[in-house]
């Protein structure tokens, strides 16, 4: 079952079938693994071998096995009573023999869960009408086309904002049970459950609330042909970011090394530093803000801005 759920892909784990993995396990030319990956492998021992000589390893993270969690309970009752522990508890990625349960109701737990598919089953059609529409105003097709194309490029630096100065208020939100719950379904979800392949993507009515105030802004600076062209581009550019980031935790081997680069980066972010690595689909606006997350950067955000420097 762990083929399936190794976040660097089964492929990277096939070749090593039935061997000792010790050495390219701690191999940090071949693979620097985290602190998350050993407490990962943890939950996949089964004993010692006779004689075998048994190694500890420190962590600098927080001992979290005093925190009351119940896995086997429905869980989203359960985050906001984590209090000042639910950074540290989030960033502790785990990979569960079931997926999570949220909710005791089936009716609610069905809500909670989105298909990958579900982005452009509802958003393409979207997209064609707002599309559709705007022909019919007084507005010359060149000016759709670069309108739509100036939406992709606005989602870009909407998508680095998001990510970095409204799904990572981790530290922030810690002083309610209603902030941390609300934080929680936002994005702490994907961080605690990275390779939950039905809560990555965003649920529909989410994005609709997000869309709202940001159409509302174009509005407020655009006449209302400017500003659907930018919508159906920046809609366009959201469904190329949430199946893009689908794609990087769930392919094996990408079939492109644009896409395999961006596999390896954005694992980092999850595995070796949140505090880097905002850019999903490039790393366009991590250059810009001094955000990149490097292969051998360290845990520390601000060692790594130092090393990089």
């Amino acid at each position: 079952k762990f083929l399936q759920e190794h976040p660097g892909g089964s492929s990277i784990v096939v070749p090593h079938l039935g061997q000792d993995i010790a050495e390219v396990f701690e191999d940090e030319d071949y693979h620097e693994h985290s602190d998350v990956a050993h407490s990962m492998l943890e939950r996949y021992q089964i004993g010692y071998l006779e004689g075998a000589q048994v190694r500890t390893r420190s962590s600098k993270n927080k001992d979290l096995s005093s925190v009351d969690f119940d896995w086997t309970r429905p869980i989203i009752f359960q985050i906001g009573k984590l209090g000042n522990n639910y950074n540290e508890f989030i960033h502790t990625p785990q990979v569960l023999d079931e997926p999570a349960r949220f909710f005791e109701s089936d009716f609610f737990e069905f809500f909670s869960r989105t298909s990958w598919w579900a982005v452009p089953t509802v958003w393409v059609p979207v997209v064609i009408g707002v599309l559709a529409y705007t022909a019919t105003l007084n507005i010359a097709p060149l000016a759709i086309l670069l309108g739509f194309v100036a939406g992709i490029f606005v989602w870009t630096l909407l998508e680095y904002t998001l990510h970095r100065w409204l799904f990572h208020l981790d530290e922030w939100v810690q002083f309610s049970w209603w902030s941390i719950t609300l934080h929680f379904l936002l994005h702490g979800v994907h961080h605690l459950l990275p390779m939950d392949p039905m809560r990555l993507v965003f649920p529909p009515v989410l994005t609709t609330l997000l869309a709202c105030p940001i159409y509302a802004a174009f509005r407020a600076a655009l006449p209302e042909p400017e500003a659907n062209c930018l919508l159906a581009g920046g809609l366009t550019g959201y469904m190329f970011y949430d199946l893009t980031h689908y794609y990087l935790h769930h392919s094996g081997k990408p079939f492109l090394s644009y896409f395999g680069e961006l596999k390896t980066y954005h694992l980092n972010h999850h595995y070796k530093n949140h505090h880097l690595g905002y850019g999903i689909t490039s790393k366009l606006w991590d250059y810009v803000f001094g955000t990149v997350l490097y292969e051998n950067s360290p845990k520390s955000a601000v060692a790594a801005k130092a090393k990089a420097a």
